[in-house]
């Protein structure tokens, strides 16, 4: 279904019925990604929304370079638009995390409770990998458009940005600036100001989101209680979709 929301075109699905859950998938990921558990959500007895963001999936590019900010009052006002006057929770994997966090710390979201799975946000320390990244990220066009590199510029590019670790950048196309916009914005300092009930779902073996963010997450939200899921991944919903649920579900009661 889609449903105009800040005069952005967005696609949605509603689910279920009973009290209500958000879910927010992660960077380059869509709300398909949450078909199972959505499913398995409204089989709990929840209603259940989700969407593509802008830019991902059936909802268009914004148009702009957004921040984190702007995802931030596009989900706001689809809740809004929704109608849904009391949110259970809200819950976001990766990028859909971020979109949390500032959201709620700045009182934009309001749900009782967060889920944060994998939940991206805190800036890494500096790398040999993340220094090239940055640089190449502000001069990667400049060198390319040198004389004489036009005709390789395309693959130039690409070895840039893989030398420097990033793949996600290269699959970003037109959503490259949001992207550089995103990463580079630490909300740590949100973190503190999150009174609600958090549960932190965290794969053990996660290399995008390591599982030291987990453990930071939890040290600064005051009513986080970070679960590990043994062997998984990133997707960690996916990766051990049991492991995840039982945790989802415990705190959901």
């Amino acid at each position: 279904m889609k449903v105009l929301v800040n005069g952005q075109l967005i696609e949605y699905r509603k689910e279920g019925g009973g009290p209500a859950v958000l879910l927010l998938h992660g960077w380059g990921a869509t709300l398909g990604t949450f078909d199972q558990l959505a499913a398995h959500l409204v089989k709990t007895g929840h209603t259940v929304y989700r969407f593509d963001f802008p830019g991902f999936g059936s909802s268009p590019h914004p148009g702009a370079a957004w921040s984190v900010g702007e995802y931030v009052d596009l989900t706001a006002a689809f809740i809004e638009k929704m109608k849904i006057k009391k949110l259970k929770a809200v819950a976001g994997h990766s990028f859909g995390g971020r979109v949390i966090i500032k959201g709620v710390a700045t009182g934009k979201l309001r749900p009782e409770r967060l889920i944060l799975m994998a939940a991206a946000g805190i800036r890494p320390k500096p790398t040999f990998k993340k220094a090239a990244f940055t640089a190449i990220a502000k001069t990667g066009k400049v060198v390319t458009a040198l004389p004489g590199l036009a005709g390789v510029r395309q693959k130039l590019q690409k070895k840039l940005y893989s030398a420097a670790g990033s793949s996600d950048y290269l699959q970003a196309g037109a959503m490259q600036q949001i992207f550089i916009n995103t990463i580079k914005e630490d909300l740590t300092e949100y973190l503190d100001e999150i009174t609600q009930p958090t549960l932190l779902v965290w794969g053990e073996h996660d290399t995008e989101t390591p599982l030291s963010d987990g453990k930071i997450m939890q040290q600064h939200i005051a009513s986080a209680e970070l679960v590990v899921v043994p062997q998984a991944g990133h997707f960690v919903y996916d990766d051990d979709f049991g492991a995840s649920v039982t945790a989802i579900d415990r705190f959901l009661i």
